[in-house]
């Protein structure tokens, strides 16, 4: 599925309509404006998972101060650095909202500045608004250019996945040594060379300590001791990343 420009400011608007609702504790809609927003703040919030490009937010001022005002019961009209950090907060909590839905499920946004506006140079800015209750009308300006990672992925990429897929499979059938490691300590060669029938080793760990699992020297896993049918085993309860158990296989294979 791929989001038009207009579909991405949308659901940001919408998203955002939500936020400040439950921030102010009063009903907040989203629609278009018929006047862009006067000053304020410009939001930057940046694609940074499954997502290029960024979306810049213009806030108008009058009304963004007003929200900070109500949003954090204040008698007194809130500093500018007030504003901005609530600012940031909503921002944040509607990119949040907005990657929980198909097809931004997986995706991650950041905010990454909050300037002041000047007379930002958007000629093809989509100007929005929240209509919140009889509090305030949040007047908004949107532009900057927003694609799923995915959705345009270069056919040699594909390919090399691909390739890489297959490579993987080939070796997955080989068989490696997995050791299970108790405990380790470091010795000196005297004590060492004493060691003998009825030696006790102290290993520095307790015994409701995991256990790890190890290939090629590194550890892949940590688990507990268990008795399986009269046997030792191991139970599983912490596991690496399969990036990293794959790179401890490499210098094995």
């Amino acid at each position: 599925m791929v989001l038009t420009r207009q579909a991405w400011f949308d659901r940001f608007a919408a998203d955002l309509a939500s936020v400040v609702s439950a921030l102010v504790d009063a009903p907040a809609t989203a629609g278009p404006a018929d006047a862009p927003p006067e000053g304020g703040w410009v939001v930057t919030l940046q694609g940074e998972q499954g997502v290029r490009g960024a979306l810049q937010v213009q806030f108008d001022r009058t009304a963004a101060e007003v929200l900070t005002k109500r949003a954090m019961g204040m008698e007194v009209e809130p500093a500018a650095e007030v504003v901005v950090d609530t600012l940031k907060e909503m921002c944040a909590q509607a990119a949040g909202s907005m990657t929980q839905e198909p097809p931004l499920v997986g995706t991650r946004f950041v905010i990454a500045s909050v300037e002041p506006a000047t007379h930002p140079d958007a000629p093809d800015a989509v100007l929005l608004q929240i209509a919140v209750g009889d509090i305030a009308t949040l007047r908004l300006r949107l532009w900057g250019d927003l694609a799923l990672a995915t959705a345009e992925r270069p056919s040699e990429d594909v390919a090399a996945a691909a390739a890489h897929d297959r490579k993987l499979d080939a070796i997955l059938d080989i068989d490696l040594p997995l050791l299970v490691r108790f405990g380790r300590t470091e010795m000196p060669l005297r004590t060492l060379s004493a060691i003998g029938p009825g030696s006790v080793i102290e290993l520095g760990r307790s015994p409701d300590d995991p256990v790890d699992l190890l290939v090629s020297n590194q550890v892949v896993a940590r688990g507990e001791v268990v008795v399986v049918g009269g046997n030792y085993g191991v139970r599983i309860t912490d596991v690496m990343s399969p990036g990293d158990r794959v790179r401890s296989m490499e210098g094995e294979i």
